[in-house]
């Protein structure tokens, strides 16, 4: 069974879950939060029987935290700082009982330097498998669109492939922006199937992003506009992969609108569970 979640990011502010309840959640994808809230969101979701995630990083002290999260460096500070926060956030989702922990991989951020590059990610899913092996906890890699030398399904197999703790997030929209390739969702459901544990949804155009890049999947946008066209894609893609979650990581939308943006997945997922997977 797929469960639907949604992200902190659709809240127009930051601290106010109750807005989330809107969307009917089965799942909240908490990002960014201080150690203080940590026991307010166990809270907020033991009272509404939601299943809390963590984006990494949770927690996140904000002025006294790095500035950047950069897992392959190229600084090797700023990488040694993103498995400490990797290593923290593992910890809580063990504590919350969190359905899985997301990461950002690789660096996103250019010089997009070669030299020591394959040993830096290497080493930082080498780690960060440990670490759900550790604490029985399911680390999801998010997939970029940034670096050139990791960004592809292909390169992204072959990064994963020593690692079978780690599962996959799917970002659709990351995906989407590789452009040339207009199959690139597709192409990582075919490469990774069922190791796509979650998804982050939503509709975007290379246009958009990264202003406004992160509109609701519901929008209805076009391939032949440069959208996802997630009607007729989400359907293809719930059957080769048979996700944990799908989780809605759109910004925020107007009050009274998000029963709209969320009851189209619910129906799509409900169809996909009745009718089964295929592979």
């Amino acid at each position: 069974m797929t469960l639907l979640g949604v992200s902190t990011a659709a809240l127009a502010d930051r601290n106010d879950f109750g807005a989330l309840l809107a969307y009917r959640p089965d799942v909240i994808e908490f990002y960014g939060y201080p150690a203080t809230a940590l026991p307010r969101i166990a809270r907020f979701c033991a009272e509404h029987g939601i299943r809390p995630a963590l984006h990494t990083p949770v927690p996140y002290e904000g002025a006294t935290a790095p500035r950047r999260f950069a897992p392959t460096g190229p600084d090797p500070r700023e990488a040694a700082a993103a498995l400490r926060l990797t290593e923290a956030t593992v910890r809580c989702a063990a504590d919350l009982g969190a359905l899985h922990v997301v990461v950002h991989f690789p660096s996103p951020y250019p010089p997009y330097e070669e030299a020591g590059f394959e040993e830096a990610a290497r080493d930082f899913l080498s780690a960060t498998a440990a670490l759900a092996r550790e604490h029985g906890v399911a680390v999801l890699v998010e997939n970029l669109s940034a670096h050139p030398l990791l960004r592809t399904p292909e390169q992204y197999h072959r990064a994963l492939a020593a690692h079978p703790e780690l599962g996959l997030c799917l970002d659709l929209g990351h995906a989407h922006l590789l452009g040339a390739d207009a199959a690139a969702p597709a192409g990582f459901a075919a490469l990774f199937g069922s190791r796509v544990r979650s998804m982050h949804v939503y509709e975007t155009t290379a246009e958009r992003y990264p202003r406004y890049g992160h509109e609701p999947a519901s929008r209805g946008g076009t391939r032949a506009e440069g959208f996802m066209g997630l009607r007729d894609l989400l359907p293809d893609l719930l059957r080769r992969t048979r996700p944990v979650a799908l989780v809605m990581e759109h910004e925020p939308v107007a009050p009274g609108t998000e029963p709209a943006v969320a009851d189209w997945l619910r129906e799509l997922i409900h169809h996909h569970d009745d009718a089964g997977a295929i592979v």
